[in-house]
């Protein structure tokens, strides 16, 4: 359904609307509600247990009853945004600067004390007995741990807020598997990359609980809350930027996040990839469970010409004067390095860390250019000070590019006439490209945009004149009216069937107009409300993903009599049964999927059980109506997922 803007048309809303930074706080879009959350994985749980819960492709299990307070979501609209989210996340959470890189020993704990900060651990880490972290009686104060593995707790560990710290400015983050043993206490969220997430009896966390993949288990006797008040971890997100004059050279392939003119493009294991992926000749594969935002599918003549612009690029980047010709062919080491076009004669490599001071000049230029081949050593990192841009940062190579694990790479990487190879682990703030060559990654991320969400309380990018809620006959209707587009991709209309108006899912979606300065009209259709008070409201998306909502719309429907039925199981699987409260004779059932579009109607429904075969839906949320005698008898919700 995504439609594409043309490259020309990208240019002119860069040159009217420019992105610019916002000044904000980590937000988590989708994931707001969400106190566990995976992307991929099983999500079971046999303790107590406060706030929603939810995966995109796996079962969910022991959320219920007197012990589980909340609303599970199992692959339906909102869980599929939270995996786009989550990635969102994970990418702003990563690029924050490092206030302790690598100065703390991988085993935290034992009664120490922590002073505010961002920390980095290369490798895995623990926690052991009782670790206390002192905000200095700053409320604001921030503590997040990055561990470059995995993370694992003693039996017992405690992690002890002091003096201000609250649990919502604490991260502890792994690239891996977390493990928190029996009797610990954790107070702050978790959030891994790729790797499952298991709680010991009688555990207790005020946090949330989220991984991009991976299964999430709570034991007998656990308690999971949600942390209290608002984070205010504070956020620098840049979007896209304008490239200096002599950097802007990509043309219409700096919309790819992985390119090449000849050559496979393979992934193994998921990976989180923001801007488009094409290959102009050879095959792409493995991408089927990874997080990707932007197209594979781009038309024969946009990849034509992105081949001709990257050898565009790449000439032109080649005639830009050297600046820098005597620099040794190994770079980093701790090492500062200012604006130029630095030049190596044969092969060169990166190790350690290497920092790129802009000095407040936005349009530094920094171009590395390699006379044979390009490698990074294991957890080799590219930093950005005071104003440098992804823009403006190149690094070439005559040859084959292989960046090792955990790289994190800012800027386009360009192999010319050779393969490119991010290893397992490994970040990439830019693009991949080659002109002749394969591009492989593993579990890695890459991307051209860092997905900035919306500033709080930002106006939609659409000039919205009304926006109704109305019942008519059995069915509600939504109508909006828009003075002016802009950016404008598609939207959704979101109902909750809530107390409180918090749990929103789609039930329909519409194209928006793209750019129009006209007065345009939109009708939507609730075919099945649910009984009782409920509330819409309009989710907007841009081109580029970005997501804004209108205001919420009450309406309270009321069936034509108060039959009610209900299913059981559900969530299910191959089948489930409905059972009614009196006996029914030539009843029809209609089955609505979460855009409103029918899917299913059966017809003579007769008597107080119903079994329904599953047949050939797809897993997702659904809605029934049951008729009779054409009027509306009732109405209800229907998950059906897959099982393992």
């Amino acid at each position: 359904m995504k439609r594409l803007l043309t490259y020309s048309t990208i240019l002119l809303l860069l040159l009217h609307f420019p992105i610019f930074i916002f000044g904000q706080v980590v937000q988590f879009g989708a994931l707001t509600d969400f106190v566990a959350y995976t992307g991929l994985g099983a999500a079971t749980n046999s303790g107590y247990f406060k706030g929603d819960v939810g995966s995109n492709s796996g079962v969910i299990s022991g959320f219920s009853g007197s012990l589980f307070t909340g609303t599970v979501h199992n692959s339906d609209s909102l869980t599929n945004q939270a995996k786009i989210d989550i990635l969102r996340v994970y990418i702003h959470l990563n690029d924050m600067f490092v206030t302790h890189p690598g100065t703390h020993v991988p085993a935290f704990g034992s009664g120490e004390t922590l002073t505010p900060g961002i920390y980095s651990i290369s490798g895995a880490g623990s926690i052991a007995g009782a670790l206390k972290l002192d905000g200095q009686g700053d409320t604001n104060s921030v503590f997040i741990i990055k561990f470059e593995g995995a993370i694992t707790t003693g039996v017992g560990a405690e992690v002890i807020l002091t003096k201000g710290t609250r649990e919502a400015n604490v991260f502890l983050i792994a690239e891996g598997a977390i493990s928190i043993a029996s009797g610990c206490v954790i107070r702050g969220s978790l959030l891994s990359h790729a790797g499952a997430i298991s709680f010991g009896t009688n555990a207790k966390i005020t946090g949330k609980v989220l991984t991009t993949e991976g299964a999430i288990t709570f034991a007998a006797g656990d308690t999971v809350i949600a942390p209290e008040g608002p984070n205010t971890i504070p956020l620098s997100c840049s979007g896209k930027f304008t490239p200096a004059a002599a950097a802007d050279v990509l043309g219409s392939v700096g919309e790819f996040a992985l390119f090449t003119s000849n050559g496979a493009v393979a992934n193994t294991a998921s990976s989180g990839i923001v801007g488009d992926i094409a290959t102009n000749a050879g095959s792409l594969s493995g991408f089927g469970t990874s997080t990707h935002i932007g197209s594979m599918t781009p038309s024969a003549a946009i990849i034509a010409q992105a081949k001709i612009d990257l050898d565009s690029a790449y000439a032109r980047l080649m005639r830009i004067t050297v600046t820098v010709s005597n620099h040794a062919a190994a770079f980093g080491s701790s090492e500062t390095l200012t604006k130029g076009v630095y030049s190596v004669a044969g092969a060169g490599s990166l190790a350690g860390t290497i920092t790129l001071n802009g000095e407040n000049d936005p349009n530094a230029i920094f171009i590395f250019k390699f006379g044979g081949a390009f490698t990074t050593a294991a957890k080799s990192k590219v930093i950005f000070i005071n104003g440098t841009r992804r823009c403006n940062v190149f690094w070439i190579a005559e040859g084959a590019i292989s960046m090792g694990t955990y790289t994190y790479m800012k800027g386009t990487v360009i192999a010319h006439g050779g393969a490119n190879d991010l290893a397992a682990g490994g970040f990439v703030e830019g693009r991949m490209l080659s002109t002749a060559g394969a591009i492989g990654l593993s579990a890695g991320v890459v991307y051209n945009d860092p997905l900035c969400f919306p500033a709080p309380g930002a106006a939609l990018p659409i000039e919205l004149s009304s926006f109704t809620a109305t019942i008519r006959d059995q069915h509600v209707q939504i109508d909006w009216v828009t003075s002016t587009e802009i950016n404008q991709d598609y939207f959704n209309v979101e109902r909750s069937g809530s107390a409180e108006g918090i749990n929103f899912n789609s039930i329909s979606e519409i194209d928006g107009a793209g750019n129009s300065a006209k007065t345009l009209s939109y009708s939507a259709l609730d075919n099945a409300p649910l009984s009782g008070l409920s509330y819409y409201r309009l989710k907007q998306t841009d081109y580029d993903g970005r997501v804004s909502y209108s205001n919420i719309k009450s309406v309270e429907f009321k069936n034509a009599n108060d039959f009610i039925f209900e299913i059981y199981p559900n969530p299910f699987s191959g089948e489930t049964v409905f059972h009614f409260d009196e006996y029914l004779e030539g009843a029809t059932l209609v089955v609505y999927n979460s855009f409103g579009r029918v899917v299913k109607e059966l017809k003579n429904i007769s008597g107080q059980t119903f079994t329904f075969q599953r047949e050939d839906l797809s897993s997702g949320f659904y809605f029934t109506k049951l008729l009779r005698n054409d009027k509306v008898m009732g109405t209800n919700k229907l998950v059906i997922i897959d099982y393992n």
